[in-house]
């Protein structure tokens, strides 16, 4: 075998090295970029029906893979932040999404087995797979009742395909961030103003 032999063999091989490296590379770039926008699309906060004393936010994870929750913040417009309190599991199984459905909550308890959200390490709450979990800001932890709230975001922790955790913020719409405005002054301000009469 000549140097020319041995050089061209090595070349080959690191060639191949390389290629194989980039379509590694890109297919793990495109699987999370892709995992990325899914979850931007399908792990929304939406209004829930407030309680007397406190508003509720629904986190519904509609893609197929377990994240977890770390925060759930409403920002007011004197940049005060509000983490919200992780309420429960709320029992709904979110049933996979078909091309421009919108996410559907369904509680079927008998047909669909499914993991419960629950609360895992420094108050991070853990969202399986088609679940959703419920956060409310109560009375106790509203400081000024002239709050107005201008943004709601999550703070999602979710899994790469190489099993690292990547962290991501998801922002609500700003017709959600609206109706949190109008629960807050409705149920909440009302409930502080009844207890200080």
């Amino acid at each position: 075998m000549s140097w020319f032999e041995i050089g061209q063999s090595i070349l080959g091989t690191v060639t191949s090295f390389v290629i194989w490296s980039m379509l590694v590379y890109a297919f793990y770039v495109l699987r999370n970029r892709s995992l990325e926008y899914k979850l931007k699309q399908l792990v929304q906060p939406e209004r829930s029906d407030p309680d007397e004393d406190r508003v509720h936010i629904i986190c519904a994870n509609g893609t197929g893979v377990r994240v977890t929750i770390r925060d759930v913040r409403l920002i007011t417009d004197d940049d005060v932040h509000v983490s919200l309190t992780y309420i429960g599991d709320t029992g709904d199984v979110i049933r996979p999404r078909k091309p421009n459905d919108i996410i559907a909550r369904r509680r079927n308890p008998a047909t669909t087995q499914h993991e419960k959200a629950g609360l895992i390490e420094r108050n991070f709450v853990a969202l399986p797979a088609q679940t959703a979990g419920l956060w409310a800001l109560t009375a106790q932890q509203v400081e000024n009742a002239r709050w107005n709230f201008t943004s709601c975001l999550l703070v999602i922790d979710y899994p790469t395909l190489l099993n690292t955790r990547k962290l991501m913020v998801v922002y609500a719409k700003p017709d959600i961030v609206q109706a949190l405005n109008d629960d807050f002054n409705r149920y909440i301000v009302n409930a502080r103003r009844r207890h200080e009469e």
